[in-house]
């Protein structure tokens, strides 16, 4: 029995650290895909109890970041041609009708959120640097823009969905830039930002088709490592 006599914090706290810790070692690579999670070494590489750690791993395995193979335990999900494809499709098809929603329901205050969020991702993209740092401030913007799109859908059921999958599309977004690929270009984000704030009939399909150049890059990846015979590319 792990002890977590050495955590004075209030649980509930010490879960949300624990949460925070391991889904950006998992989104960052620090814990590679298919990698075991076991709780003793967990604890020790993070200074945090096993009761927190357990807990995070199950809100983790809810939002599929996380593998639970019952008695087996948890692992980091493998990455995979097929279960891109699926998480891909689904967010194409999710995140479209909530950006559909949004755009009928959305104030000035919604467009204001859009406008500025593309700045900041703008600027982040012009000062593009080969750094741990700075991908995690570009998955920061990113992640902004996108949850800006939609933020006005009044499902949050919805949202939600939406949210879960793109964290588990951030693992394959983050392998192009382990492979030493560009992430997504300003224009891409341009194009859509005026799309949507135009209420442009086709911005739903923008999006769709926007999501869908991740996943194509990435199975170039893929591909090309499987070709190779060499081990898929991590995160950076």
């Amino acid at each position: 029995m792990l002890d977590d006599s050495p955590n004075t914090l209030p649980s509930n706290t010490l879960t949300e650290t624990a949460l925070n810790r391991l889904r950006g070692a998992i989104l960052g690579g620090a814990l590679a895909p298919e990698e075991k999670l076991r709780l003793r070494a967990l604890s020790e590489r993070f200074g945090i109890g096993a009761t927190p750690l357990r807990e995070a791993l199950s809100r983790l395995a809810a939002e599929g970041l996380v593998l639970s193979e019952g008695q087996r335990g948890f692992s980091v999900p493998p990455i995979t041609r097929e279960h891109l494809l699926d998480i891909t499709r689904s967010r194409q098809i999710t995140e479209a009708e909530a950006l559909r929603q949004a755009m009928a329901l959305g104030d000035a205050a919604w467009e204001d959120e859009i406008v500025a969020s593309f700045h900041l991702l703008k600027r982040q993209l012009e000062r593009r640097e080969a750094t741990e740092a700075w991908l995690d401030a570009y998955e920061a913007r990113h992640h902004r823009f996108h949850r800006a799109l939609i933020a006005a859908c009044p499902l949050n059921a919805l949202k939600g969905f939406c949210e879960a999958l793109y964290g588990q599309t951030t693992r394959y977004r983050r392998v192009l830039t382990g492979a030493g690929l560009l992430t997504r270009s300003v224009d891409a984000h341009h194009v859509l930002m005026e799309k949507v704030l135009a209420r442009a009939p086709d911005a739903p399909a923008e999006l769709a088709a926007h999501i869908g150049t991740t996943a194509e890059a990435v199975l170039a990846v893929l591909a090309s490592a499987a070709k190779d015979g060499a081990a898929a590319p991590t995160a950076l």
